[in-house]
């Protein structure tokens, strides 16, 4: 999904003869730290709280702060996963769309990408998760999809992360099964490391029920 698709309608842009007090209810009402500042379809830059906030008259017009403001923007056909590492990057909470002339088309908010994100990722669809660690040399898509789908299961989503001051990754599985357990033994058979999951599995069960069987037995005693 490209940025165009996320400008959000409830960024209010606002204009250079804004005074401050009115950016920061717009901040406050919007649920943001950041706005942009536009001066007709230009992009003038982005103005946070933490300019205006302790300004000590809030009808100081934004015009005064215009020179010295940063112009963080993304261009509408940009994947929205640039947008979001600009803005983590940059902490940012409104981000600033421009067309190809660098002309104002809107503002995308983090909030919005992180509920796209979790749509991609399928955090809203019931299964197990495996996350497993692996060497960047071994690592292979197709086998570990291979042995997952061996097991009737299927990878609904999969993501990496590099494990610091190692030649490592981490692989998050989510499942489209609650019960991983042969997904599980199936990975485990191939020597690859388990590092966690969340999800049913039979072992768990029968560990803890033997475990209480031993306390009740010790508790008659």
């Amino acid at each position: 999904m490209t940025v165009n698709q996320l400008i959000s309608n409830s960024i209010i842009p606002l204009r250079k003869t804004d005074s401050a007090g009115t950016a920061l209810a717009w901040m406050y009402e919007s649920r943001v730290s950041h706005l942009p500042v536009i001066d007709g379809q230009s992009y003038v830059g982005l103005i946070g709280d933490v300019e205006i906030l302790y300004v000590e008259d809030q009808n100081t017009k934004l015009s005064g702060f215009c020179s010295n403001l940063p112009r963080p923007f993304i261009a509408g056909g940009e994947h929205y996963f640039n947008a979001l590492q600009l803005m983590i990057g940059q902490g940012l909470s409104v981000l600033p769309v421009l067309d190809e002339k660098e002309y104002y088309l809107g503002a995308i908010t983090r909030d919005k990408i992180l509920i796209e994100m979790a749509g991609s990722i399928s955090v809203q669809n019931p299964g197990g998760i495996i996350v497993l660690e692996i060497n960047q040399n071994d690592y292979s898509l197709s086998e570990i999809s291979r042995i997952v789908e061996s097991n009737d299961t299927k990878i609904l989503s999969l993501s990496l992360k590099s494990v610091h001051n190692s030649n490592k990754l981490e692989v998050t599985l989510k499942l489209n099964r609650v019960n991983i357990e042969g997904a599980i033994q199936s990975l485990g058979r191939f020597d690859y490391e388990i590092k966690a999951y969340f999800g049913e599995n039979r072992k768990d069960d029968d560990l803890l029920l033997d475990r209480y069987d031993s306390l009740m037995a010790y508790l008659k005693v």
